[in-house]
């Protein structure tokens, strides 16, 4: 019987627009003033030409091995030289807040997301957010929070704060832990094969691909074309059942 199912966030729940979830383009300028009027308005002093080489450049050096390390690249030494250099103390989420806001704002919920959560969770199903994300989980966990999916989500997974990244199946173990589930109650929905499903059955847990263009990996035990077929397939496999509100 199933009574937890894990959600993969990007693709999923939200629309993250390019593939790596970060500001890029007319976002990442926005961003970045963003990021300078705020350091000026606390007293710092920065161009907007040293942003890359304190900031942006060294962080995209050490993303680019990201698979290599099996983990997210850290954005504290970074954002602690930017501090140093613009003579401002802000908080690391504070810093790239400022940078992610304009591009957060303009993300949205995927279709079927509120409505398939809502279901799960009156269900009685125990539900969990297990995603790779390249900066803090606070900042994602806003967008969900703005969205009313946060409401139906009992644990968060970010990998940016865990440490670690799926195809590894450590967040997904945590996040069973965290719901107090055996493996093999639980369902894990993603929609790359090579992240979402291998990070699953690595764990022992059934994966559900949302089928989309990925580039292939390890086979899932279940596809689904559209969130809103999930319902469905839970019904079919037994799970939930305890109501709750």
């Amino acid at each position: 019987m199933i009574a937890a199912v894990l959600l993969d966030m990007g693709g999923v729940l939200i629309g993250l627009e390019n593939a790596r979830g970060l500001p890029d383009s007319r976002f990442d300028w926005r961003g970045r003033q963003a990021l300078l009027a705020l350091i000026r308005a606390r007293g710092g002093k920065v161009r907007a030409a040293q942003l890359d080489r304190l900031l942006f450049e060294p962080w995209q050096a050490e993303y680019e091995r990201r698979y290599e390390l099996g983990r997210e690249a850290n954005w504290k030494p970074h954002l602690t030289r930017l501090r140093r250099r613009a003579g401002v103390r802000l908080h690391d989420v504070t810093l790239l807040g400022a940078w992610f806001r304009p591009y957060g704002e303009a993300l949205g919920a995927l279709d079927g997301a509120l409505e398939t959560l809502s279901w799960l969770r009156r269900r009685g199903l125990a539900l969990a957010v297990v995603s790779n994300v390249p900066m803090p989980g606070a900042l994602y966990r806003k967008i969900l929070d703005r969205h009313g999916l946060a409401a139906s989500i009992d644990s968060f997974h970010f990998s940016y704060d865990e440490g670690s990244r799926k195809p590894s199946p450590v967040m997904v173990r945590h996040a069973l832990a965290a719901l107090g589930v055996d493996a093999s109650q639980a369902l894990m929905v993603g929609d790359r094969r090579d992240s979402d499903v291998a990070a699953a059955r690595a764990a022992g847990v059934a994966a559900v691909w949302l089928r989309r263009p990925d580039g292939g990996g390890p086979a899932p035990d279940h596809t689904i074309d559209e969130l809103a077929e999930l319902p469905a397939l839970v019904r079919r496999l037994g799970g939930g059942g305890r109501k709750r509100r």
